[in-house]
């Protein structure tokens, strides 16, 4: 941010869907931003007039030709990659990447910050970037949840365990492992009423809100995510959380009051271990009930 006065700031998405997780990012960013009293705007592709004419140019996610454009006529511009380039994401459609990366790498290289969400992150993109990386900044995304609370978790009584998934299905989320993981849970105990597992794509609104009212433990399987914005909104609601360390964000020791489990070794476990860590999580919270 330049100091001292009031610039005007242009952020680039590729899409500005409400179930995109960098654009909602993005959004928190504006909106305190607007109330720092700077001007601010956003787009997909934009003109070369109106990217030259920002003070900044903010830029989300990576691996577009519309970021690419954003990167070349922007001016003080902070890229924000969204665990892009993430090892593991890298490794995903790989061959894809390998043909753009030098077009990535140099647009990565022409700006003048680059924002992480935590330090791993951060460490992630200077290793894809080398010597030539530009700053690279931490941005605290928690600072827009009220995560203050620390409060005691209810006991489920008389019913099932609702356990809810919250995010589209996508081979890197890790959900195939966590519908095993309560399938052989299931199976062994015999007892079906024990556990219910909802997986929902979509929601918002009032449909969201009931969905998290429904919600005991929010599990987010994740092999790769930078931050995992889920994992706040159900800590901020006062459930249980598991995730893993896929979400290196949630790697600082912070438990919340016992509600949040944080599982290592499971990003560059075996299938296997990672079923087995999810079966272990789950059980302690149906053991609670």
């Amino acid at each position: 941010m330049l100091e001292g006065k009031e610039v005007t700031i242009l952020h680039i998405c590729a899409g500005w869907q409400k179930w995109n997780g960098a654009a909602n990012i993005a959004r928190m960013i504006m909106d305190e931003q607007r109330r720092e009293g700077h001007e601010v705007s956003f787009a997909t592709w934009a003109k070369v007039r109106e990217l030259s004419a920002a003070d900044e140019v903010w830029i989300h996610c990576g691996w577009m030709p519309c970021l690419w454009w954003a990167a070349l006529w922007g001016r003080n511009v902070h890229w924000m990659p969204e665990a892009c380039y993430d090892p593991v994401r890298l490794r995903y459609h790989g061959w894809k990447k390998c043909l753009v990366g030098p077009m990535e790498r140099w647009c990565l290289r022409r700006c003048k910050t680059l924002v992480a969400t935590c330090e791993v992150e951060k460490g992630w993109i200077q290793a894809y970037l080398g010597p030539r990386c530009p700053p690279v900044e931490v941005t605290d995304i928690k600072r827009f949840f009220d995560l203050s609370r620390v409060e005691r978790v209810e006991r489920v009584e008389n019913r099932a365990l609702h356990l809810l998934y919250l995010g589209r299905r996508h081979p890197l989320k890790g959900l195939e492992f966590l519908e095993k993981a309560v399938d052989d849970i299931l199976t062994q105990r015999r007892r079906d009423a024990e556990i219910e597992l909802k997986i929902v794509s979509n929601a918002f609104g009032d449909d969201k809100e009931k969905i998290w009212e429904w919600c005991d433990v929010l599990v987010l399987p994740t092999l790769s995510d930078n931050f995992g914005l889920v994992v706040a909104e159900a800590l901020e609601r006062g459930k249980r959380v598991i995730t893993t360390d896929g979400a290196p964000a949630w790697a600082d020791g912070n438990t919340y009051g016992g509600r949040l489990v944080y599982l290592k070794g499971y990003r560059d476990g075996t299938d296997k271990e990672r079923c087995w860590l999810l079966m272990n999580s789950i059980r302690r919270w149906v053991s609670s009930r």
